[in-house]
């Protein structure tokens, strides 16, 4: 069965994503991935890098991305510093024409968004959504934290409304990280088999398709310590305190068998559909003469 990586984090997610983007090629190429996305938090400042990058994997299909933030009270509000996240959301171009519907919406998330992170909002998706894939993202996003909330009457309104806007390119996404060491976060994974319940529950409902990820930060399982120490640094904590920001861990590049033995017994689709998606996208140039 094959997968690829639609939701993966390089450097240029700066102080949390830990690994280069040549080392994600490699990982994907020696795998046999189809295909690799790149989806920092944000920005898209690495695009220019992971295109060139690519031509020395030409087996692996590059997709450009990122994973906004999506502020539910409209891009212009600048509320307390606890509203400093918003809502994750993973979008993907489809072609040339998506990478520059892409390329507004992120600018925009800086120029007028922008309160601690840069942020959009739902009118400047329904002003740039063509020729995008969409992806409803990690614990994160809008639909997960309605669920984890007791909102599932939100949960579902917000399911419905994106896949009015992006209809056959919208997916809900499953995310497993079932920690295995001790000093990890061991609640994402309840979190996620909760949401994942109802996010299959809303596929069948409304006929919107599924993808499993991983939500990659780092390239091998051996890199977790690194990263966890990056982690450090980004939230101005000390390794020892006891109340600090932990990841599961598990948040490797995980190959194809691993991705199988998490997903492929009870949602082998969500596995197909990444390929799916790799599919539709179009291998394009960003290149050009000077404007």
């Amino acid at each position: 069965m094959a997968f690829a990586h639609l939701h993966v984090h390089t450097y240029y997610s700066i102080l949390d994503g830990q690994a280069s983007i040549k080392a994600h090629f490699k990982k994907a190429a020696e795998d046999n991935q189809p295909a690799l996305a790149i989806t920092d938090h944000g920005n898209m400042f690495g695009v220019k890098e992971f295109l060139k990058v690519a031509k020395d994997f030409p087996d692996v299909k590059p997709i450009i991305g990122c994973e906004v933030y999506v502020n539910p009270e409209g891009r212009f509000n600048k509320r307390g510093k606890e509203d400093q996240g918003a809502y994750h959301l993973i979008l993907l171009a489809k072609n040339l024409a998506g990478y520059y519907n892409l390329v507004k919406i992120v600018s925009t998330g800086w120029t007028e968004g922008f309160y601690y992170k840069p942020k959009i909002d739902r009118e400047i998706l329904e002003k740039y959504h063509e020729n995008l894939i969409c992806c409803s993202a990690c614990l994160g996003g809008e639909i997960p934290k309605y669920i984890n909330t007791g909102q599932l009457e939100k949960a579902e309104e917000t399911a419905l409304w994106y896949k009015n806007l992006f209809g056959e390119d919208y997916y809900l996404e499953l995310q497993l990280h079932k920690a295995t060491v001790e000093r990890a976060n061991h609640e994402a994974y309840g979190m996620q088999c909760k949401v994942n319940e109802k996010l299959v529950e809303f596929s069948r409902k409304h006929n919107i398709p599924l993808i499993c990820t991983n939500d990659v930060h780092f390239v091998d399982e051996k890199d977790a310590e690194a990263h966890d120490r990056l982690i450090c640094l980004s939230t101005g904590k000390d390794l020892d305190d006891p109340k600090r920001m932990l990841y599961s861990k598990q948040e490797w590049m995980k190959t194809t068998a691993e991705m199988e033995a998490i997903f492929g017994a009870e949602h082998p689709e969500a596995l197909e559909n990444t390929v799916a998606i790799c599919n539709k996208v179009e291998v394009y140039s960003i290149d050009h003469a000077p404007i």
